[in-house]
């Protein structure tokens, strides 16, 4: 039960550092813009493209993944908060640690299959030496 508890306070613990910092509305210029691109008339007629500029480190998102101004806002204020992480946090970014827990994955997923494959050119040179 005491290393359950452990777990899941390291957990919490983990997850409150990986928290991406809070944006304050006075820092951030807010622009909307006519999209383009697919998504047709309705696209091209409304302004539904958001331009994201946080004025103290002059970082800049757009977003106009939907045809919905509403949710653009939204996306734009999450991919600004990741950029503005990593412009803060650097290697520690919580995008930095996500990219480095896929490349060790696939670095160990890798190594098994070089693995795997020695194992089996192993096998068949002894099935010929055998013969």
């Amino acid at each position: 039960d005491d290393s359950n508890k452990n777990n899941k306070q390291r957990k919490n613990s983990n997850d409150q550092h990986q928290q991406l910092p809070p944006l304050i509305d006075d820092e951030l210029t807010e622009t909307f813009v006519r999209g383009s691109g697919a998504g047709g008339q309705k696209v091209n007629k409304t302004a539904n493209k958001v331009l994201l500029i946080h004025n103290p480190t002059q970082v800049r998102v757009e977003c106009q993944d939907t045809r919905s101004l509403q949710q653009n806002r939204k996306i734009a204020r999450k991919r600004l908060a990741l950029k503005l992480d990593e412009y803060r946090n650097g290697s520690q970014s919580k995008t930095q640690k996500k990219n480095a827990v896929k490349a060790s994955k696939k670095q160990k997923a890798k190594a098994r299959s070089r693995a795997r494959a020695r194992k089996r050119e192993l096998e068949l040179k002894q099935d010929q030496d055998q013969e």
